[in-house]
């Protein structure tokens, strides 16, 4: 069963934050799932910023290889979930988000989410309440330096990252309702449990100030 008030003592202290250069590099996440890794890079936010993204990532996957500009293309599902397409057909998961530059994760099996987050989006008048349980927030401050603003940045890009793995976003999941448990270091980051529904493994580490998050649905 997971615990949502475990906060091992390793985690009161916030993780290195990385440099842009790191963060802009193709990057691999192991172990957050059974099978493939996910894949995961940044840009810079613009016209051709997803399609570049997408190309540098397949770069990176054994086996994925795209022959010219038309080979790859991307549709939304009714409920904006994007779908990558080679040649014509369905490519590996990929998700995107933006917040200052343009993130982009991918894998070969099951679905992923991508989620980045800054402090400024939950400053005060934010009604916390209303997506945060105070157990979250409570082993999320510590990894913020204690700032409660960083703490909620951290919890919502593990929870987006998570319903967009599921495919669906808040479309039909309450913020509160998604909840954020057993958080444990892990890969230069913080690695947790998210109920959505069902149990969803997340990940998420200091960003450009913020924090980025990655989940997967398998």
């Amino acid at each position: 069963m997971v615990d949502a008030t475990a906060s091992p003592r390793s985690l009161n202290q916030p993780p290195p934050r990385p440099r842009w250069s790191e963060a802009a590099a193709p990057q691999v996440l192991s172990g957050l799932g059974p099978c493939d890794p996910v894949i995961y890079a940044s840009d810079l936010a613009g016209a051709g910023a997803k399609e570049r993204l997408v190309r540098r990532l397949l770069a990176t996957l054994p086996g994925q290889e795209t022959d010219g500009a038309g080979s790859v293309s991307l549709e939304l599902t009714a409920l904006g979930q994007p779908r990558l397409f080679l040649g014509g057909q369905p490519g590996p998961a990929i998700s995107f988000s933006q917040a200052g530059r343009i993130y982009a994760a991918m894998t070969c099996s099951g679905q992923v989410g991508v989620d980045a987050a800054m402090p400024a989006e939950f400053e005060a008048g934010y009604p916390l309440a209303r997506a945060f349980r105070p157990a979250e927030l409570d082993w999320a401050r510590p990894l913020s330096g204690g700032d409660t603003a960083g703490a909620a940045a951290l919890l919502w890009a593990l929870k987006e990252a998570a319903v967009k793995a599921l495919g669906v976003g808040f479309h039909f999941l309450d913020p509160l309702a998604v909840e954020v448990l057993s958080p444990s270091p892990w890969q230069g980051g913080v690695r947790v449990w998210v109920k959505a529904g069902r149990i969803i493994p997340a990940w998420a580490r200091p960003e450009a100030g913020g924090w980025l998050a990655i989940a997967r649905y398998y």
